[in-house]
């Protein structure tokens, strides 16, 4: 897959790079801030190769892309995308127009996530130094354990600076103008006077101890502050001075103000968060975790779950250790979608789906990523995701009954598992096992129980999975359609075309021909759907509503139309046989244009199967493809 062609696409299908105000990702999802959203076509993103689906949610424009999410990223960042362009006070309006919530959630998550791999690192280490000692393989009295805790303990205890520069870059102001805040709050010296008790005051002013280490939210707000202060400041100071006054008193000012209020606010305010969850474990006990699993997925649906992110770094770097809530929920909504996708994969009589359904389980099982699986089977189908729901809330229900503690945010799946390991009560292995086992055998079995309607052709039943049909009656054999060749050449397998976009099938499933005639026939009675400016490709829709591209050539669409005479326009009812469009292979090729043509069925996922002839010649007009 060519990620930077995914990324250009993405940028001129959501108004262009003028209309991209920032991005941030996440595990699955690019999330983006459009200066004017009515300018992205949802659609047009969507059907780009790479790209699941799109979600508006939490001000933001998501789309969902999976694990390889990073990779867009980074094309979009070589492509400039995301560089400052110089136009802070729109940006600054487009922010003020949403509502007060909505902008405090983009800030919150907007600072968080950038941090998450250095939270999760940690913790994973933390998470080895309780498997360790249970294996025997290393006592806790030993240096190499105290060493490995500290450093299991680095992003956590520092968690205000790695906060503090996440939100600089969110607040657009100085990045280490804002370590240099956070450092004074976490500062060993500060930390003594606080522990030692003695009233502390700075310019006869009280200052309110408070555990810094291990917070969020008051290098978040110090971050808003110092992009408040520092324009304040620069405004007031002659230019000569600006070099050397500027940052003095912007320190000075901003030191104080974290100090005396929005520090002790800041650690209030998270340790009131801390307590609101101990509340809601306290009175609902286990219930809690099956309410927040059972509504997980729906999380997801809407790009909220990263709002719980912080809820359970917080109960992990608090004083406790670890998170009974959140993580603990996760688990179980995770495996649900795994468990009725690999249903889907095993009852679906559909071949597109099955492959979708296995790969997206596999996903979901292994390594906890959903949106796959979510959007592309359960949601799809509706009833899987019902099951999903139900086995979330009952793996949840049980996880929190037994008490379940995770030790590390990383995506809960079954590799990561052991993040859910507790020192001292090896009865946590049974527990674990339960809840994945829970998740897995209850969204599978309801599945099956509930059924669902597959993905379905001409030919197919327009019934659920389950066979109704009476004893005795016949059953009519699916109907079979043919696309006829549209060129004269030699026949490639699909899947060995140099265009990965064509060669993965995300396009849809068919053939290749490697032309020797540059004349193109319709294959089919039928209609022009689509015909592109640079005349490369066309687009048909036959009479049984079987949807065809044939592409000529491999990025021939930067010939605009050089080469190609096309003898048809859109709309047009076309005959099987008729000359559609004409080109020169010689031209294409003497300009270093690779000419195999691919001649793909768009809407395969609604047919059982898509069958290329054996033939290794073929002349137009002969059958190129069964489908049934």
């Amino acid at each position: 897959m060519d990620w930077k062609k995914t990324a250009e696409q993405i940028v001129a299908h959501v108004g262009g790079k003028e209309n991209i105000l920032g991005a941030t990702y996440c595990t699955t999802r690019l999330r983006l801030a459009l200066a004017d959203e009515s300018l992205a076509n949802d659609a047009a993103v969507s059907e780009v190769p790479g790209v699941i689906s799109v979600v508006h949610a939490s001000g933001q424009y998501q789309i969902i892309i999976g694990n390889r999410v990073p990779k867009v990223y980074e094309a979009l960042q070589e492509m400039g995308v995301l560089e400052n362009k110089g136009q802070p006070v729109q940006e600054e309006e487009e922010k003020k127009k949403k509502p007060i919530p909505a902008r405090m959630m983009d800030a919150l998550l907007g600072s968080m996530t950038p941090v998450i791999p250095a939270i999760i690192g940690c913790a994973m280490m933390k998470v080895l130094l309780v498997l360790l000692p249970m294996l025997g393989i290393l006592a806790e009295e030993s240096s190499t354990y105290q060493v490995l805790n500290v450093i299991g303990d680095g992003s956590f205890y520092f968690l205000p600076i790695l906060v503090a520069a996440s939100a600089a870059r969110y607040f657009n102001t100085n990045i280490y103008l804002s370590i240099t805040i956070a450092g004074i709050l976490v500062h060993p010296t500060l930390q003594a006077m606080f522990t030692a008790g003695d009233p502390i005051s700075l310019f006869g002013v009280p200052v309110t101890a408070a555990n810094y280490p291990y917070s969020i939210l008051p290098a978040i707000i110090m971050a808003w502050v110092l992009s408040k202060v520092e324009k304040l400041v620069d405004r007031i100071t002659p230019a000569i001075t600006k070099t050397f006054l500027n940052p003095m008193l912007i320190v000075l000012i901003c030191a104080p103000i974290a100090l005396w209020a929005v520090g002790p606010a800041g650690a209030i305010a998270g340790e009131a968060i801390s307590g609101g969850l101990e509340w809601i474990q306290t009175n609902l006990g286990w219930l809690a975790v099956g309410i927040i699993g059972g509504i997980y997925p729906v999380l997801v649906l809407f790009g909220m779950h990263h709002v719980l992110t912080p809820i359970a770094i917080a109960a992990i770097s608090g004083p406790a250790g670890f998170d009974g809530l959140v993580m603990v929920a996760q688990l179980g909504a995770n495996l649900a979608q795994g468990g009725a996708s690999m249903a889907v994969a095993l009852r679906s009589k559909n071949k597109n789906m099955r492959q979708t359904a296995a790969a997206a389980g596999f996903s979901a099982l292994v390594a906890g990523i959903t949106e796959p699986a979510m959007y592309g089977v359960t949601l799809r189908l509706k009833r899987p995701f019902i099951a999903v729901l139900i086995a979330s809330f009952a793996s949840g229900c049980f996880a929190g009954l037994m008490q379940l503690k995770s030790f590390s945010t990383a995506c809960p799946g079954l590799v990561t598992t052991i993040q859910y390991l507790e020192a001292g009560r090896p009865s946590s292995i049974l527990y674990i096992g339960l809840t994945c086992l829970i998740a897995v055998v209850v969204s599978f079995v309801l599945t099956f129980i509930l059924g669902f309607r597959d993905p379905q052709g001409s030919g197919e039943a327009a019934a659920t999975t389950k066979n109704t049909a009476p004893k005795g009656t016949q059953v009519q054999a699916p109907q079979r359609l043919v696309v006829n060749s549209p060129m004269t050449g030699k026949l490639m397998p699909l899947s060995q075309v140099s265009d990965e976009t064509f060669a993965s099938g995300v396009l849809g499933t068919g053939a290749a021909i490697i032309p020797t005639d540059g004349r193109v026939y319709a294959p089919f009675d039928g209609v022009v759907e689509t015909l592109m400016d640079s005349s490369h490709a066309v687009g048909l829709r036959s009479d049984d509503g079987l949807e065809v591209l044939v592409h000529v050539g491999r990025d021939t669409v930067a010939l605009n139309g050089k080469y190609f005479t096309p003898h048809v326009k859109v709309g047009d009812v076309v005959r099987k046989g008729q000359l559609l469009l004409t080109c020169d292979l010689n031209g294409l090729r003497a300009e270093g244009y690779d000419v195999t043509t691919p001649v793909i069925v768009t809407n395969s996922e609604e047919y059982l199967e898509v069958v290329p002839t054996k033939e290794i010649n073929i002349e137009h007009g002969a059958r190129l493809l069964t489908v049934l």
